[in-house]
């Protein structure tokens, strides 16, 4: 019997989500052992996407199979083994092929950035010691909008079948006094480091260190910035998942704005 999982954590303590022989501590393998410990039967499960190390999962899902249906006090029960960064708020029949990752039509994710040092905001939201141009970043918006072929927003092209995605949402907005932004996507897919690579361009945009231009031409692989800009982990959330057959909003959201 097939199940989902929702759930969501703090991404700051672990090596991003997926189990790692070189990396051991990931978020797939502290919820593996809490389940197993649970359920007395070794519990592997499949995520819906990979996060990189430091990184956090406003919404997240899984899918396990378990060979009989589980307590009514299931989330209860695992939420007291869990470690406090990470909650599983529902667990979720589901036909027997459906698949966590394949089947999602949507991710969305914000990046969440601060001008002035905050110790408040450090866990969540990056501290850039720049200043930003709104204006100057809106037509970098508007090119990661019409684009398709994600090649060079991607750091490991080479390794998968496909750069093709297809962006719905990629917006900025910012707190009243301009000091705290937060930067929007949604995809039907994204590829490794594709947004931390994409908010660090539209931050060289708007810090006046590029022009649209050169913007557009790295992009678009006609040009190599010398040191290939990456965009810090702890600014960036998993926000929302979305199914044909299933819609559930996050439970806990954060908006530093």
């Amino acid at each position: 019997m097939r199940y989902f999982l929702h759930l969501a954590y703090n991404g700051a303590a672990y090596n991003g989500w997926q189990r790692q022989l070189n990396a051991p501590h990931s978020v797939q393998q502290v919820l593996e052992a809490a389940i197993s410990k649970l359920t007395n039967q070794k519990i592997t499960v499949m995520g819906c996407g990979r996060t990189d190390a430091g990184v956090h999962a406003d919404q997240y899902f899984v899918h396990v199979d378990f060979d009989q249906i589980p307590k009514p006090d299931f989330c209860f029960r695992i939420n007291k083994i869990l470690p406090l960064d990470i909650i599983i708020y529902d667990i979720i029949p589901v036909h027997d092929r459906a698949h966590t990752r394949y089947d999602a039509i949507s991710r969305s994710y914000a990046y969440f950035l601060h001008l002035d040092k905050d110790p408040f905001l450090a866990p969540f939201s990056t501290y850039y010691e720049v200043n930003l141009d709104l204006e100057a970043i809106k037509p970098g918006l508007d090119q990661i909008r019409q684009m398709t072929d994600f090649r060079y927003l991607c750091l490991t092209p080479d390794r998968i079948k496909s750069t093709i995605c297809m962006v719905s949402q990629a917006e900025v907005s910012t707190s009243p006094d301009g000091r705290r932004w937060c930067f929007r996507f949604t995809a039907n897919r994204f590829l490794k480091a594709m947004i931390r690579l994409t908010v660090a361009r539209l931050i060289l945009l708007g810090s006046g260190k590029i022009d649209l231009e050169t913007f557009i031409a790295i992009n678009t692989g006609n040009h190599k910035l010398k040191i290939p800009a990456l965009a810090y982990p702890q600014g960036l959330h998993l926000t929302n998942i979305e199914y044909p057959y299933l819609s559930i909003k996050p439970k806990t959201s954060i908006d530093l704005l």
